[in-house]
C-alpha cells in the first residue's frame, strides 16, 4: 500500500513508485528501449540513416547503410521508419544481426515477388534484388545509369529476369577523320593533225583528294554506328586528256622522184607535191638546215632526237616507212606530214623555230 507523507501545506505526496527490472522480451518497453540504444550507437559511429522501401504494411524491404544491406521485420508498435533507421544500425554493429537481417529481407522481397540477377556493368558484377516491373525501373532502384546509346543485353521496358545476367555496354563517341582519294581516269580524244598513232598530253591528270569528319559510336572495340558531319575537298580531281594523232601518212615517192644521194633535192620535189612553192621550199631549207643541215643521220646526244628533221624520238618516223633510219625520202616525207599537222606550211614552221629555238 502506497505510504503518503504530509507537505508543507499539509497535502498528502505519493512516493515514487520503485524502478521496474530488465522489460520484458517482446514487450512495447524492450523495443523502445532497443530503439533508443540504436539510436545513440549510430550517432557514436557517425552512419547515415538509412533509405527505407517499405514493399507494404508491416513489411520493411530493402535498406541500404554504406554497402550493408538487409531488412527487417516491422515491430507492432514503433513506426516503421524509426524501426528501420535503429535495428539497420544494430545490424551494422553486429554480424549476427545483420546475416539474419538480410536473409529475413530476402524472404520479405521473395513473398513481395521480387526477382534477383546479375547486372554486369563497365566489367564488374552487381547483384539486384527488385520488384519493380521493368528492367528499366529494376536499373533505377539500384542505382546504375543507362545511357540513351548504351547498349543493353535485355530490353528496358520488359520484365525483370529471374536468375542470370544482364549485361550494360558503354557506347563512347568520338570524332574520326578519314581522308579519301578520288584517281583521274584517262580521256583520249582523237586528233587529226597529229600523225595517226602519235599521243600527246594535253590536260595533265590530278588525282582529286577529300577529307571527312564521322561521328563513330564504339561499344568496346566494335562500331555500332557511323555519322557523316563535314566534308572538305582538298583537291579536285581532274581528268586527263590526251589527243591520238589520226592522221594517215604520205606514201612513199614514186621511184625516179628523187636525186639519187642529194636529200635537199628531194625535200624540193615532195614540197611542190604538196603544193608548196619556191618561197615554202626557202623557209624549210632555213629550218632543217638549222636543225640537222639535211644530214640523214644527225643525232642530238642531248635529246635523241633524229634525222634530217630531227624526229623525238626518231622512231615516230617509223610511220612514214620501215627505213626510216636511213633513208632520206621516208624522214622528209615524215617531217613534211609533222610541219602540215602542227603549223600547217613551212613558213609557220620556221616562224615558230626562230621566236622559240624549237618547233
Amino acid at each position: 500500500m502506497a505510504r503518503h507523507t504530509a507537505g508543507r501545506h499539509g497535502a498528502p505526496h505519493t512516493a515514487p513508485a520503485p524502478v521496474a527490472g530488465p522489460p520484458a522480451p517482446g514487450s512495447r518497453r524492450a523495443l523502445r528501449e532497443a530503439a533508443q540504444g540504436a539510436e545513440r550507437g549510430s550517432a557514436s559511429f557517425g552512419l547515415p540513416t538509412p533509405a527505407v522501401h517499405t514493399l507494404r504494411a508491416g513489411v520493411l524491404g530493402a535498406v541500404v547503410v554504406g554497402t550493408g544491406a538487409f531488412a527487417l521485420t516491422q515491430g507492432p508498435d514503433l513506426p516503421a521508419a524509426d524501426i528501420s533507421a535503429d535495428a539497420g544500425t544494430l545490424a551494422m554493429r553486429s554480424g549476427d544481426v545483420a546475416s539474419r537481417s538480410q536473409v529475413d529481407g530476402r524472404a520479405a522481397l521473395a513473398a513481395q515477388g521480387a526477382r534477383t540477377f546479375t547486372a554486369t556493368v563497365d566489367g564488374e558484377d552487381h547483384e539486384v534484388i527488385s520488384a519493380a516491373t521493368t528492367l528499366g525501373q529494376a536499373f533505377a532502384e539500384a542505382g546504375i545509369v543507362v545511357g540513351a546509346d548504351d547498349v543493353v543485353s535485355a530490353p528496358l521496358s520488359g520484365q525483370v529476369p529471374d536468375g542470370g545476367t544482364v549485361t550494360v555496354t558503354r557506347v563512347v563517341a568520338e570524332h574520326v577523320t578519314e581522308e579519301t582519294l578520288d584517281k583521274f581516269a584517262t580521256v583520249e580524244k582523237q586528233d587529226a593533225s597529229l600523225p595517226e598513232g602519235e599521243r600527246k598530253v594535253q590536260t595533265a591528270g590530278i588525282d582529286g583528294v577529300a577529307t571527312h569528319t564521322y561521328v563513330v559510336k564504339k561499344a568496346g572495340d566494335k562500331e555500332v554506328s557511323r555519322e557523316l558531319v563535314a566534308s572538305v575537298v582538298a583537291t579536285v580531281k581532274v581528268d586527263e586528256v590526251v589527243l591520238v594523232g589520226t592522221k594517215k601518212a604520205a606514201p612513199a615517192p614514186a621511184a625516179g622522184l628523187a636525186v639519187s644521194g642529194d636529200a635537199r633535192a628531194i625535200g624540193r620535189q615532195l614540197a611542190a607535191a604538196r603544193g608548196w612553192g619556191a618561197d615554202q621550199f626557202s623557209c624549210l631549207d632555213s629550218l632543217w638546215t638549222k636543225e640537222s643541215n639535211w644530214n640523214v643521220y644527225a643525232d642530238n646526244p642531248t635529246s635523241s632526237a633524229y634525222g634530217i628533221p630531227q624526229a623525238l624520238p626518231g622512231s615516230k618516223m617509223a610511220s612514214a616507212g620501215a627505213d626510216w633510219a636511213t633513208n632520206p625520202a621516208t624522214q622528209i616525207t615524215w617531217g613534211l606530214n609533222y610541219i602540215a599537222g602542227r603549223y600547217g606550211t613551212p613558213c609557220s614552221a620556221w616562224s615558230h623555230s626562230k621566236a622559240v629555238n624549237w618547233y
